[in-house]
């Protein structure tokens, strides 16, 4: 992968969607889950939050091929520096990038090839050259993008917000 060029997207106050399993509801920023068993843009142990630039986009991720199944809808207001935009074209080709490998079935690679996925290789990379997340198109969705975010909430550069306005969501799992 080429070196790394200057981010063209910057995460300035803008509003991103998630869709919650009722289990999550209560820690919108958690990092536990995605760290544990790892996913697309981030390998275990590694922490990263899945937002959806379209609230549409956010409800086709959560559902992925499961169906309707109960979430709670959270918007978050966003202010992150040094992201990269993996959408354009340009940016993948000065950082040497193929564009499929957006897209490889890194489940299946994982759990039936048993092999790592190129996109952890690559999320790896951009982390290690300071780079504090993605911005995706999405898999499921196809005018959809996401946000996977690795570095937020450390420093007033890298700020990510769960916005509960009139304080309607659970604070604790016994509500």
């Amino acid at each position: 992968m080429a070196s790394t060029p200057d981010p063209p997207f910057q995460a300035r106050e803008r509003r991103f969607w998630r869709v919650l399993a009722p289990l999550w509801a209560d820690r919108p920023l958690s990092r536990e889950g995605a760290a544990r068993h790892g996913g697309r843009w981030n390998p275990k142990g590694t922490p990263a939050l899945y937002l959806s630039a379209e609230l549409t986009t956010a409800v086709a991720e959560y559902e992925q091929d499961i169906g309707i199944r109960p979430g709670t809808f959270r918007a978050y207001n966003v202010n992150v520096d040094r992201i990269l935009d993996l959408t354009s074209a340009d940016v993948l080709a000065s950082l040497g990038l193929d564009p499929a490998e957006r897209y490889a079935p890194w489940n299946i690679m994982l759990l039936v090839e048993r092999r790592e996925p190129p996109r952890w290789r690559i999320a790896e990379t951009l982390i290690g050259l300071g780079c504090n997340g993605v911005l995706v198109p999405s898999i499921k969705l196809a005018e959809g993008t996401n946000l996977v975010l690795w570095r937020w909430n450390d420093s007033v550069d890298r700020t990510v917000v769960a916005l509960d306005p009139q304080t309607d969501l659970p604070r604790d799992q016994s509500s």
